[in-house]
């Protein structure tokens, strides 16, 4: 994933430098990062060591980048933007579901500024020049996971631990939008090509308390739409 991202940050920069005109300078550019999390989420990490890749290949010294983790699903992330932009920033990324609201206030605000969000979906609806949506195809990861679900169903079938019609899996999604419904479905078709027998239950939280991302803070969702793919 992190090549992914890494691609995704290099395109968008080589086209805001390329929009700065022949006769600006490299080093008049400057980009900001927001993150939900910081280094110790996986998640997050990923963005901050792409961000870190795609200054070294463009060759941009380090006060050209800025980084603000920690940033809540709130009024904190457009406060980020509005200090990002303070301090110089002409291209903004964020790489949480939650930020989508206010990254696309802070676009309105500053029409000079281009903001591309990760995993959001309405860029292509409010038609804003300057905001962007961007993700990787994690369906990709979510099939290979679900095979390797299925070679363990496999081992507790051969086992004995359960038998072929008891093998089912359970998988808990965040919102029920276009991303998680792929992510679930290739899980179970990834589980489905080695165990023939699986059934999976899913259940995406559709009520919960404060952000579904928001890791050091997440609780148990009240209410749960459950399905069986058999």
């Amino acid at each position: 994933m992190k090549k992914i991202v890494m691609m995704i940050l290099c395109v968008v920069a080589v086209l805001g430098l390329a929009a700065c005109g022949k006769d600006d300078k490299k080093g008049e550019i400057k980009i900001g990062l927001i993150c939900l999390h910081d280094e110790n989420s996986t998640y997050d990490k990923n963005f901050i060591d792409a961000m870190k890749e795609m200054q070294k290949d463009l060759g941009l010294s380090d006060d050209q980048i800025i980084i603000k983790t920690n940033i809540d699903e709130t009024s904190a992330c457009l406060d980020a933007c509005k200090d990002l932009v303070d301090h110089g920033c002409t291209l903004i990324f964020a790489d949480s579901f939650g930020h989508e609201d206010f990254m696309i206030q802070a676009a309105k605000q500053f029409k000079d500024v281009q903001f591309c969000h990760a995993t959001g979906t309405r860029a292509h609806t409010e038609k804003l020049p300057n905001y962007h949506n961007a993700f990787a195809n994690i369906y990709e990861g979510r099939y290979a996971a679900g095979v390797a679900a299925g070679l363990k169903l496999n081992e507790m079938i051969e086992s004995g631990k359960i038998t072929a019609d008891k093998a089912v899996m359970g998988y808990v999604g965040a919102f029920t939008y276009a991303e998680v419904i792929s992510g679930y479905t290739s899980f179970y078709l990834g589980a489905k090509s080695v165990c023939p027998s699986v059934k999976m239950i899913d259940q995406p939280a559709c009520r919960l308390h404060g952000s579904s991302y928001r890791m050091r803070d997440r609780r148990r969702s009240e209410c749960f739409l459950q399905r069986k793919h058999r």
